[in-house]
């Protein structure tokens, strides 16, 4: 599946993925808050959701728990969060956009291998 969620506010990052990840295949939609983000993940099936760890509005863990219990299987990328806190992949901040979207890929090639 090759849909993913941007939920942030760093406009590098959207700056430099959104347009990279839909040259490559991906339908991206971008959530301004993760509340929206919640709302978006029960109308749509996404395999990445990347979010700020920063809280703006819902807190990003209440958001995962939410995604993850909407959507079990969805991937969720924290930036600016350490890995172990939740349940979510986390990359440190400052976030390099080439970390994200290699991190992106691989989730994408590992899941086309276990359809097969």
């Amino acid at each position: 599946m090759n849909e993913i969620l941007f939920c942030t506010h760093n406009p590098m990052l959207i700056k430099n993925l959104y347009g990279i990840m839909r040259d490559e295949g991906y339908s991206v939609d971008i959530a301004d808050h993760p509340a929206v983000a919640v709302r978006m993940a029960l109308e749509r099936k996404y395999s990445v959701a990347v979010m700020d760890a920063e809280p703006f509005g819902l807190s990003a863990e209440d958001a995962v728990r939410i995604l993850k219990a909407v959507s079990p299987d969805i991937t969720v990328i924290m930036v600016g969060y350490p890995e172990h806190v939740s349940d979510a992949t986390g990359i440190r901040l400052p976030a390099d956009p080439g970390e994200v979207r290699r991190l992106i890929h691989g989730l994408s090639t590992e899941s086309k291998s276990l359809n097969y």
